[in-house]
């Protein structure tokens, strides 16, 4: 595995709070212009908001990505995985709330509400699954058990072999971030291949460290493809420092679905955590910020960041 360990850089507590706080974060920066893709509704939308700011979610409620991403880390927290649990977190939420469900998410949901098992075919392929995921990054004392979950929990919302592949590389890119390592690439790489990725997929992977001027393709839309998104949150880890100006760089771009934006923001919050990102980020994304936070120093005791992780089938 890669050893090339950050000489300086935020806490292992600091990261990890920027790890769970940063996909609410991403997600509320994301809304904020997400469906627009002409430059004058995009400027008229950060005008009105004063700038570069979240679309704080309604009170109470929350969105696809954090839902998702919140059932397994209540699972976490509890001390051990139920799937069958962590199914009903999820359909509970659809059921009660619901907020930025996509048509993928909502026909995988829908299939463990009425048949109580995963879907075995889905229409449609989004990133929600990348998302629901995240915090199997936290496990990386125990890689096996990390991938080998991340895959079966992406499973349950989605059987798609390349939506699991793509949750999978996320997973690995967070768990080395959040152990202070930057370049991970050569591990996602290595957990991709041994999981028999296809060719033309494994490339994309290898081809983030090839070019930084070659930016791959923005996932914009409603439904981006897994695999695109976890390319272009890869690509912005690794590539660009300053994780701040790229989330704003998102938000001016438009276009940018919440859960895309969830994903970026917790790899980029594991990788600097949240010291140089604006304060009215944190107290402008929903309450799930502020409760992630003062989860961050619990888990950091909790969940010991080994220096290694291994591949797995």
């Amino acid at each position: 595995m890669n050893d090339h360990l950050a000489t300086t850089g935020p806490s292992p507590q600091a990261r990890i709070a920027g790890f769970l706080a940063g996909a609410p974060i991403g997600a509320a920066l994301a809304a904020r212009t997400y469906g627009l893709t002409d430059p004058e509704s995009i400027l008229a939308a950060l005008a009105g908001a004063a700038g570069v700011t979240p679309l704080t979610p309604p009170v109470g409620r929350r969105p696809a990505a954090i839902a998702l991403s919140d059932g397994l880390l209540e699972e976490l927290v509890s001390g051990g995985v139920d799937l069958r649990r962590l199914a009903k977190r999820w359909v509970t939420w659809y059921a009660e709330d619901g907020l930025g469900a996509d048509p993928a998410l909502i026909e995988g949901l829908s299939h463990l509400r009425d048949f109580e098992a995963p879907p075995v075919a889905l229409t449609a392929h989004g990133p929600a699954p990348l998302a629901a995921v995240l915090p199997a990054a936290l496990t990386a004392g125990a890689p096996r058990t990390m991938l080998a979950g991340a895959l079966h929990t992406a499973r349950m919302l989605d059987p798609d072999e390349a939506t699991g592949l793509a949750a999978v590389a996320v997973v690995v890119a967070a768990s080395r971030l959040l152990q202070g390592y930057r370049d991970f690439i050569p591990d996602v790489v290595s957990v991709l291949r041994v999981n028999e990725a296809p060719p033309a997929m494994l490339d994309r992977f290898l081809a983030i460290t090839r070019d930084p001027r070659s930016v791959p393709p923005v996932p914009r839309g409603v439904l981006p493809q897994p695999v695109d998104v976890a390319v272009w949150a890869l690509w912005l880890a690794h590539h660009r420092p300053r994780s701040a100006e790229v989330l704003e760089a998102m938000v001016r771009g438009g276009g940018i679905a919440p859960v895309a934006g969830a994903v970026a923001g917790a790899l980029l919050g594991a990788r600097d955590g949240l010291d140089g990102w604006p304060a009215e980020w944190s107290s402008g994304a929903g309450e799930a910020v502020p409760l992630r936070s003062a989860l961050a120093a619990r888990l950091a005791a909790q969940l010991p960041l080994a220096p290694r992780a291994s591949p797995t089938n």
